[in-house]
């Protein structure tokens, strides 16, 4: 009499085996949303950080804290204009910071990794004589990087202090102010809270702070081509809507990259790594204006550089955005243009509600 063996025929295991991969391929979205959802909060946690340690600075000093600091050209003839501290230099102490903020010599220019990607001339590193800030330049600091970026802590080689997030400078001219005045739009002021030397109180911002975009977040650069990270060179613009015009209709095939190292540090106040604008609308191209069409040489000045730079985001169809009063909100990259600009501006007088965006 023959005896039946228990177990499973090649068919049912092979069966089984599907029913798995079937399950696996239906929950992985669910986990990677579950994950990402958890890292946006975490992205908005650090944004309200930002908020909360910007509006205890103006309580201890009564305005906002610059943008971009001065530059060193005259201390320092050999200190490019872009070596000077980044908004985030200043609210350090209010980030449980304060050994940092302390660590800093601020009688000297922060040190610059080396931005110029693509060999053109763009932005070389700068050190201080006995290289004071090397060290507290180079500090990385998890507040300032969003979980869903995947460049982690990295930036250039031997730097660490990256940056993801954004102070909004309201200005489609790099650094026009009351100090260095644009000679291409004659009397033109940026219209943000954080910009080229700026010093800016809460009551000046007569569209309501609600109304008024203080930060948002930026993908970083990895040193190699992207075109959401990368920042590309169009001639020079005249406009805020020519800039928009030129930058969204350049030719990328023919365009020359400037830097694959966006936000590679929160130290220096510039916008190629701690200050945007709201030219065009989010996760849409980044361009400087060369005035004639050249790579500008790193102590020249910047009041007549065009640039379009949107805040962009791994957090699918948009950014996040911190408001002046202390809020976080997630624009959509189908925000209407409009909308988005009256957003960049303290001052502009437009109305607009929270159901616009």
């Amino acid at each position: 009499m023959s005896r039946r063996h228990s177990g499973f025929t090649l068919i049912e295991l092979l069966v089984v085996i599907a029913i798995i991969s079937v399950l696996i391929a239906l929950l992985l979205p669910a986990v990677q949303s579950a994950r990402e959802a958890a890292r946006r909060m975490q992205c908005v946690n650090n944004l309200k950080q930002f908020g909360l340690a910007l509006h205890n600075y103006v309580e201890a000093l009564q305005s906002l804290p610059f943008g971009k600091g001065d530059n060193y050209e005259d201390e320092l003839p050999m200190a490019p204009v872009y070596a000077r501290w980044s908004t985030h230099s200043q609210i350090l102490g209010f980030f449980e910071q304060l050994p940092l903020f302390n660590a800093i010599n601020f009688n000297l220019p922060p040190e610059t990794p080396f931005l110029d990607s693509y060999n053109m001339g763009f932005y070389p590193a700068y050190q201080d004589p006995n290289r004071e800030n090397a060290t507290v330049c180079r500090i990385a600091i998890a507040a300032f990087l969003c979980p869903s970026d995947t460049a982690g802590a990295g930036g250039p080689p031997g730097w660490d202090g990256g940056n993801n997030y954004f102070g909004n400078e309201g200005s489609w001219l790099c650094d026009a102010c009351q100090q260095t005045p644009s000679t291409i739009a004659p009397g033109y002021l940026p219209q943000g809270p954080l910009y080229n030397r700026s010093c800016v109180n809460l009551a000046s911002m007569t569209d309501g702070t609600s109304n008024t975009a203080f930060f948002s977040e930026r993908r970083r650069g990895q040193g190699t081509p992207d075109l959401k990270n990368d920042m590309y060179m169009m001639n020079n613009a005249l406009t805020i809507d020519q800039t928009w015009q030129m930058c969204n209709t350049l030719d990328m095939t023919m365009a020359m990259p400037l830097t694959s190292w966006m936000g590679a540090t929160w130290a220096i106040g510039d916008m190629t790594c701690s200050t945007y604008n709201h030219v065009s609308t989010p996760n849409t191209r980044t361009c400087a204006g060369m005035p004639g069409g050249m790579i500008m040489m790193p102590t020249s000045s910047m009041a007549n550089m065009t640039v379009q730079l949107p805040p962009s985001s791994y957090h699918p169809g948009g950014v996040n955005l911190l408001l002046g009063d202390g809020s976080v909100r997630f624009i959509k990259e189908s925000v209407a243009l409009t909308v988005w600009r009256a957003l960049s501006t303290r001052n502009g007088g437009e109305v607009i509600s929270s159901s616009d965006y």
